[in-house]
């Protein structure tokens, strides 16, 4: 049992060694009628503010997001905020990264999930996007986004930018 610890706690800190983490600030805005098939009247819009760990290893990143503040815009009921406990729901994605100096190229696909009844998550988005590295070891970035299991309805309204911060 010793030596299986010793050995994963070897591997963590060699792969932490070679690779990046990365702590940051996402918030994602959609255009859309709805994301699930709840139906919203008059529903224009929603934003999220999350935070996002990500790993890099060279050309492969692998990460984590939570939102924690959720915005909603609709014709009849104006701007509401609601509050979301970090960790009920969660975006898991993989992805490439591409440098180009400053700038770099990315794109990563996910999956969604929740802990919980009343939130219905379970889609998979799809994301584009670039990023510049700004002061040393800070970043920003903008993605689009795509919802695979309703492509056509999510082209072009799904935008999310980033601000981190690598370790």
């Amino acid at each position: 049992m010793k030596k299986s610890v010793l050995v994963l706690f070897i591997l963590l800190v060699a792969s932490l060694s070679l690779g990046s983490l990365s702590l940051g600030l996402i918030n994602a805005a959609a255009k859309t009628e709805s994301l699930s098939n709840t139906p919203l009247s008059g529903f224009v819009g929603i934003d999220v503010l999350g935070i996002d760990l990500r790993y890099d290893l060279g050309p492969l990143s692998f990460g984590v997001a939570t939102p924690f503040l959720m915005f909603t815009l609709s014709e009849d009921t104006g701007v509401k905020t609601s509050f979301v406990i970090p960790g009920v729901a969660w975006l898991g994605y993989a992805g490439l990264k591409l440098d180009m100096g400053v700038f770099y190229f990315r794109g990563d696909i996910g999956h969604t999930f929740a802990f919980g009844e009343q939130l219905q998550l379970g889609f998979s988005p799809l994301r584009l996007g670039v990023g510049m590295n700004i002061i040393p070891n800070y970043y920003i970035e903008f993605n689009t986004a795509v919802i695979l299991q309703k492509f056509s309805e999510t082209v072009g309204k799904i935008y999310d930018f980033k601000i981190g911060y690598r370790f």
